[in-house]
């Protein structure tokens, strides 16, 4: 074999290698850019999925949780500023009526009729409806002011028996706690959080899905 001839393999050998090489790379650059497409894709809609479950998971706080709450508290304090109108002062029990006992006798009945149809049975129902939305407290968070509500209610529950029951105790149909005004307060904050972040959520999902 001359070197004319021993020159022409070595070239062809190279065109040969290198046509190889630009079909392995034909087929590896599509492949590599299929295989990103599928995980931008799948990405993509595990994104859509979580952001979806987010937003149902905030609606069913919402109204499974803190609108119904927000709701009781809210008809809760219009009836007790109707019941300061009645009684034509804002503290029931002021300084010179510290016990049930020193008010006027039509004031006893107006009160036991407000605290017997309103105020024990819808903070009940308020506690029935945290006790079984546990799972959907906001962050998962117990916050100190639902448990002084829990006390407070139970509390008030637990002296108005004894006393409809004849068994001694110092209440006389009204609490000598205060009601927790901390727990309307995160109640009502905790609401206004969630429907921002509801319509967020709602804009995101959109955008996403156009």
């Amino acid at each position: 074999m001359n070197k004319i001839e021993l020159l022409c393999r070595i070239i062809e050998l190279c065109l040969t290698t290198i046509g190889l090489i630009l079909v392995v790379f034909g087929w590896i650059i599509p492949y590599k850019q299929s295989q990103m497409e599928e995980r931008n894709k799948r990405n993509f809609e595990e994104k859509i999925i979580k952001m979806q479950w987010e937003k149902e998971l905030v609606e069913k706080q919402i109204t499974d949780l803190y609108e119904p709450i927000s709701a009781l508290l809210s008809m809760q304090s219009i009836r007790f500023k109707l019941i300061q109108y009645q009684l034509g002062r804002k503290d029931i029990f002021g300084s010179n009526q510290n016990d049930f006992k020193d008010l006027p006798e039509n004031e006893q009945k107006i009160w036991i009729h407000f605290v017997n149809t309103y105020v024990l049975p819808t903070n009940l129902k308020i506690l029935d409806i945290l006790e079984n939305n546990q799972q959907l407290l906001y962050k998962m968070d117990i916050p100190s002011s639902l448990r002084a509500f829990r006390e407070y209610v139970l509390g008030w529950e637990l002296l108005d028996n004894q006393k409809k029951n004849e068994v001694p105790n110092y209440y006389e149909y009204y609490y000598i706690t205060n009601f927790p005004i901390e727990f309307s307060n995160y109640i009502y904050n905790t609401l206004k959080e969630l429907h921002v972040k509801q319509s967020k959520l709602m804009q995101e999902v959109n955008d996403m899905s156009t």
